[in-house]
């Protein structure tokens, strides 16, 4: 059912992906329509994507990235890791139009000043011209033209002006001039503010869109809490088998590499320092001395009794069952000073994802603490849940305390892992 509603929301997904696209090269939009109407058509698409995409995230992390199968955790990888990418892209979107109202804000009030500075700087020319014409006076700073050409007879005042631009050409000029910075001071001082309002209300939308964003990151790193955890335990039973069943470690190391090339390196680090906190240094593992043999079978001594009575319980049923148990942990060592790097952070800390080609850390696989079990049947390996091994193991194993990895019918631990 997950993955239906996945397959469902990601054909959503393409659907608004493509009517995305169509509209930003103006398919499908009626001749008639407004450029407004465009820009509001194109962002709800915007918006109806995201939401898909959302949904997709949302599904992915539902998946259990330790046990699901290779192409469920390839497909949440994918989903979460677009998620990522459009939640991103639609924050730059956001910057880039914050930073636009907010260098509109700052060109408004430049352009503010200077015509103030044009008005007054006009205002005393003026009223120096019109007085040293007309009246053979000067005229301090403070002299406003207003005043100068104010007077309480209509028709001396009209006199002195048909006087004053007869006179001189540049005082109508200078008028129209003036008149014109008062108009222009109104639609910048306009313009201004709706900048102020624009950049306003740009901060919220840039905060909103940083802690959807920062959500999405911390969503991310825990998914590959659980995909490290399986790389590790995957790759390291890879390294187990390798040299019983090739086959079966090389499509392990194939499907393991192509998860840690969707690990992200920002994830990854998030991701280590995450599991830090939840982990010793250094994972506990089994010395030889605490391992002995149950029928060719290397295990624990705690879990030794339980391992002989399934194995008798199996033969008494006709089902002939063997395999692998304990693996010393130093071939693993030697794989990751080879794969990752020889400093002590190299073989005991840095990320499976991290190394060349991806290696588990040491101490990862319930085999290293004696207390896994690689079953074969009738010498065989175990690669099909139909296999008559299998089938006995699922139905009899828990009464030991088993418990089989999904992704590999073969595997079976006291933990799952």
């Amino acid at each position: 059912m997950l993955r239906k509603n996945r397959s469902l929301s990601r054909a959503r997904a393409g659907a608004a992906c493509f009517a995305l696209t169509a509209a930003a090269i103006g398919i499908g939009f009626v001749a008639t329509a407004t450029a407004q109407d465009d820009v509001e058509e194109l962002e709800e698409l915007k918006a109806e994507r995201e939401e898909v995409q959302r949904e997709l995230a949302d599904q992915a992390l539902k998946v259990d990235a330790t046990t699901a199968d290779f192409e469920d955790v390839v497909s949440a990888l994918d989903d979460i890791n677009a998620l990522v990418d459009l939640q991103e892209a639609r924050l730059n979107e956001v910057e880039q139009e914050l930073n636009s109202a907010r260098a509109e804000v700052i060109a408004a009030q430049a352009r503010e000043d200077e015509i103030a500075e044009e008005i007054e700087v006009l205002n005393v020319d003026l009223g120096n011209l019109a007085v040293a014409s007309f009246t053979g006076e000067r005229a301090d700073a403070g002299t406003d033209l207003a005043a100068l050409l104010a007077s309480d007879n209509p028709s001396r005042s009209a006199r002195r002006r048909t006087l004053i631009e007869f006179q001189t050409g540049s005082l109508g000029d200078g008028i129209d001039r003036l008149r014109a910075l008062v108009a222009e001071a109104e639609v910048v001082s306009a313009r201004r503010q709706d900048a102020v309002a624009a950049a306003e209300a740009g901060q919220l939308a840039a905060q909103q869109r940083q802690g959807e964003l920062d959500a999405a990151y911390d969503a991310q790193a825990l998914f590959v809490v659980q995909a490290e955890q399986r790389l590790e335990a995957r790759l390291a039973e890879a390294a187990i088998i390798e040299s019983r069943d090739a086959g079966i470690a090389a499509e392990i190391s194939r499907q393991e590499e192509a998860i840690a090339t969707r690990i992200r390196r920002e994830a990854a680090i998030r991701a280590a320092e995450i599991a830090a906190q939840e982990r010793a240094s250094r994972p506990p593992v089994a010395t030889p001395a605490d391992i002995t043999s149950v029928r060719g079978i290397e295990v624990h001594r705690s879990i030794a009794g339980r391992v002989e009575e399934m194995l008798g319980a199996a033969a008494a049923d006709g089902v002939a069952l063997s395999g692998w148990g304990f693996r010393n942990n130093i071939e693993q060592i030697a794989l990751r000073q080879a794969h990752c790097g020889t400093s002590e952070f190299d073989i005991w800390e840095k990320s499976a994802s991290a190394c060349s080609p991806p290696t588990a850390r040491p101490g990862q696989s319930q085999h290293e603490r004696g207390l896994a079990i690689d079953f074969t049947y009738n010498g065989g390996s175990m690669t099909s849940r139909s296999n008559p091994g299998f089938v006995w193991l699922a139905a009899n194993a828990h009464r030991w305390g088993f418990v089989n990895l999904p992704s590999e019918p073969w595997h079976w631990s006291t933990t799952g892992n």
